[in-house]
């Protein structure tokens, strides 16, 4: 990705897995609270409930907002110049969007008013987070094969 520093693209991706090991952590405590499930090993699972969850919390919406911040870089170069070449434009467009409606469930769990939108939304928001890894490896196969089909200058 020219135009960025040189580890640019690494702390992104440093980024992607602690936002997405932090979130599948944090998976156990969504059932238990949120769903309601009753399944009994997930009270005892350590970051169901207590300082561990706090923590991986904590980490997870830090990682989240400086993931925000980090698409915003993405936007202004890598997006914007691909998107004028029409390159890889419908998986970049899918990417986008899965990024965008993560963002809006996230907020959406803390404040929407309505109980039963909080947990719509954090069902979207589980689902979503899941799906990320792959598309993103969905983007980049595109990405290369659109690459390999251009002419070299």
């Amino acid at each position: 990705m020219n135009g960025y520093p040189k580890h640019f693209l690494f702390f992104v991706f440093a980024l992607m897995i602690v936002l997405l090991i932090s979130g599948i952590l944090l998976v156990p405590a969504f059932l238990f609270f949120r769903m309601e499930s009753d399944i009994e090993w997930l009270m005892s699972f350590p970051f169901s409930s207590g300082h561990l969850r706090q923590t991986t919390t904590m980490l997870h919406a830090i990682s989240g907002w400086l993931m925000v911040w980090l698409i915003g870089a993405i936007w202004t170069i890598h997006i914007r110049s691909h998107w004028r070449r029409h390159e890889n434009r419908l998986s970049g467009t899918f990417f986008s969007s899965v990024w965008a409606i993560l963002i809006v469930s996230s907020l959406g769990i803390y404040y929407f008013g309505d109980p039963d939108l909080s947990t719509l939304s954090s069902l979207i928001h589980v689902s979503l987070g899941l799906l990320v890894p792959f598309a993103l490896l969905a983007h980049r196969k595109t990405g290369r094969k659109s690459l390999q089909k251009t002419p070299s200058s």
